[in-house]
């Protein structure tokens, strides 16, 4: 028989302002970008903390520069 806890961090939808992940500055629950230092914030954690939305073109660019070295290794070498 163990002790439950309870939830003591709030529900996201709860929350009427965010924090911005980069500079925390205070944010209106809708923002889409920090007014401070410029950053995209996602959508409200359940800390309250706004998450940082995910850079696909630099994971593509990435992908795309290791490919080119790989075929140019191959091209050069083999």
């Amino acid at each position: 028989m163990g002790i439950r806890k309870k939830k003591t961090k709030g529900n996201p939808e709860t929350y009427l302002i965010k924090r911005c992940p980069e500079c925390f500055a205070s944010l209106p629950i809708d923002a889409t970008h920090c007014f401070s230092c410029k950053a995209r914030v996602g959508k409200v954690d359940r800390h309250g903390k706004a998450k940082r939305p995910i850079n696909w073109y630099s994971y593509v660019i990435c992908i795309l520069s290791w490919l080119a070295l790989i075929l140019y290794i191959k091209w050069a070498f083999f």
